[in-house]
């Protein structure tokens, strides 16, 4: 990551958020009571903007009320990869973001998003809730200044498309589908013959329903909260990538507080994490219920197709990342599913 005073200027400047209470040099007596701020790109009533409050009543009460979370939803003062970055500086304090996109600066965190790498939700709690989590947590630090306070599965990634049904690979040829500024995700869309669009979640709607995309792809939740059921016909369960959604918090933001205080929200962000985990797979039936009374849904794509479609995107990701991509599929390879 290049850290010159021109791109964290131009990060401020890029949030409205030139000087900060909750950015550099507060001081430890500023710290009995600060307002910190919490950017996530999803829209209000999601799981993800669920568990953001419940951090910010937690910590708010562990705290003892010396900090006060404010939540930012749907992007309002961030999107996906300007949080991201954001973060990173410490301009905004905490974030919820994935792996791919921390890939735009660290091309081998992308291993996270590869196609049909995790065998479930089962596999993706002992991957992260054991070595390969704390592995990964020490080295987001090092590399990027944050910190990975919880790890959250969003659910496996389907797809809605307005113009056919999506029963295999070729199904996707020349289809427009929005994708995040994610490589892999693009790639993995290029491999199959579709045209992948990077696109704002806020503009997707709207996209959509005009005709300049075809297609969206998003855990069932997402597509049904975002009213995505609204501008497309047909679902497909195609399961292709699993996706992670992780609150992050700068290191500068960290190191400002005093150890209790840190545990504090280290405490706070657990539990809001777990429960987020626990009511993601508990709704992600419904969510598919919710979704398939609208449109015509492929239960049982042609999985193995697709796998076999998407699979150069695994060695375009190696030689990108190196041994140290390499390393982590490893990892995550050796860990059987519980």
């Amino acid at each position: 990551m290049n850290s010159s005073l021109n791109r964290r200027a131009f990060a401020a400047a890029m949030l409205g958020t030139v000087a900060l209470a909750a950015g550099f040099g507060v001081t430890q007596a500023d710290a009995q009571s600060r307002t910190l701020r919490l950017s996530h790109h999803l829209a209000p009533g999601h799981l993800v903007d669920v568990a953001s409050h419940r951090f910010a009543e937690l910590v708010a009460e562990q705290s003892k009320g010396a900090i006060k979370v404010e939540v930012f939803p749907s992007g309002q003062i961030a999107g996906l990869r300007q949080g991201a970055e954001a973060v990173q500086f410490g301009t905004v304090d905490f974030v919820w973001t994935d792996f791919g996109t921390l890939a735009n600066w660290r091309p081998e965190y992308g291993f996270v998003s590869l196609p049909f790498l995790f065998q479930g939700d089962d596999h993706f709690d002992a991957v992260f809730n054991g070595d390969v989590g704390r592995e990964l947590r020490d080295d987001v630090s090092k590399n990027l200044n944050i910190e990975a306070l919880g790890y959250g599965n969003a659910g496996f990634r389907v797809i809605a498309t307005s113009g056919k049904a999506v029963k295999e690979p070729a199904d996707l040829k020349g289809v427009r589908i929005r994708v995040p500024e994610v490589p892999i995700l693009v790639s993995a869309f290029k491999s199959v013959g579709a045209n992948p669009t990077p696109m704002a979640w806020g503009e997707v709607y709207t996209a959509l329903q005009t005709g300049v995309i075809d297609a969206v792809e998003n855990p069932a939740e997402g597509l049904a909260v975002g009213g995505m059921q609204e501008v497309t016909k047909y679902l497909s369960r195609t399961y292709h990538i699993m996706t992670d959604v992780n609150l992050f918090v700068s290191n500068d933001v960290m190191s400002s507080f005093t150890p209790e205080l840190q545990e504090a929200i280290r405490a706070s962000a657990k539990t809001a994490v777990d429960e987020f985990n626990a009511k993601t797979r508990e709704a992600a039936a419904g969510y598919w219920k919710q979704l398939s009374e609208k449109l015509e849904t492929v239960e049982e794509p042609n999985r193995a197709a697709f796998q076999e479609a998407m699979a150069p995107v695994w060695k375009e990701f190696t030689a990108a990342a190196g041994e140290a991509g390499q390393g982590w599929i490893d990892r995550i390879q050796a860990v059987p599913a519980k």
